[in-house]
């Protein structure tokens, strides 16, 4: 079975509470790739918190270099050098995000057991993260309308046709595994004097997609970035009476979020970011605004997991 796992290792927005932490998403995915969206102050303790290892993040990608988004990476890459780590790592971010690391490096002067690639982002732009087995991971980015310059991100899995075996026994055909390779890199095959078509005994290919808006006011650019995510995790810092304050702080609302879902076509929608004045069952407010214009809504909390099966 192949699995999606979307780890909610902080929601709150600008300060922590009792409640909740600093911005962090973990994907891993069927493969094993771990991937962190942002990097709040604390990750380590809310990683280890949820038994996920340290040592098992492969890229980071920050969003934009406000201090809680990223003042989780120092005390990380030590931690990572302490365990004598020698797998790369690979850290996507803005130019103003990818300063503050390397002078973060150079205050350490530590002789760093593995290798730290940094790619600085501008515009557009995408990097395939992996391509095995016919399967392939790709990161998207694209500027977000925050007050500094920041990027929203979208994963999208490309994923192989796979042989349905019941499939395969209702057509009551039977074939080696060689044939199973054929079929898979032709598209069809001849059993029996019968022609087997790829389409008749499998499911796909297949594309599945999660999106990350980061820090962002509502914009034009949002709603044809994240277009037909399974999951769209989206910034809705406040309620819409706070609409105006949201906007001139480059954040968005529940019912924003909610708006950008709905006109994505975007199946399951996650309200993250979440302001400190919402405590408690006080969030539901965000829900129940949402709810109006989209049905199939979740407000994050720490802690949360979400599991999509492709």
């Amino acid at each position: 079975m192949r699995n999606i796992e979307i780890f909610f290792l902080g929601t709150s927005g600008g300060m922590p509470t009792q409640e909740r932490a600093l911005p962090s998403i973990l994907v891993k995915d069927w493969k094993g790739f771990n991937l962190l969206l942002d990097i709040g102050e604390g990750v380590q303790y809310r990683m280890l918190k949820n038994n996920v290892s340290l040592a098992s993040i492969d890229v980071i990608a920050i969003t934009h270099s406000h201090g809680d988004h990223i003042n989780g990476l120092p005390g990380l890459l030590q931690t990572l050098y302490m365990s004598k780590r020698t797998r790369p790592l690979t850290i996507i971010c803005d130019r103003w995000s990818s300063e503050f690391i390397k002078e973060v490096l150079e205050v350490e002067r530590i002789p760093f057991t593995f290798p730290i690639k940094i790619i600085e982002i501008s515009g557009e732009g995408f990097l395939e993260l992996y391509s095995s087995g016919g399967d392939s991971l790709t990161l998207y980015w694209r500027p977000s309308c925050h007050s500094i310059e920041g990027y929203m991100y979208k994963l999208v899995w490309k994923l192989r046709p796979r042989i349905d075996v019941n499939m395969l026994r209702k057509l009551k055909v039977a074939i080696s595994g060689n044939a199973i390779r054929e079929l898979l890199e032709k598209g069809e095959i001849t059993y029996k004097d019968r022609v087997i078509k790829l389409t008749d005994v499998s499911h796909g290919p297949k594309e599945v997609s999660i999106s990350y808006t980061g820090d962002t006011a509502p914009c034009k650019e949002l709603v044809s970035f994240v277009q037909m995510s399974r999951v769209l995790i989206h910034d809705s810092t406040f309620d819409s009476s706070l609409a105006e304050k949201a906007h001139e702080r480059g954040h968005s609302t529940a019912l924003d979020a909610a708006n950008v879902a709905k006109n994505s076509g975007s199946y399951l929608l996650i309200l993250t970011h979440i302001s400190t004045r919402y405590k408690g069952s006080e969030a539901l407010k965000l829900l129940n605004e949402a709810k109006k214009i989209h049905n199939n809504v979740i407000v994050a909390w720490d802690g949360m997991k979400i599991t999509l099966t492709v």
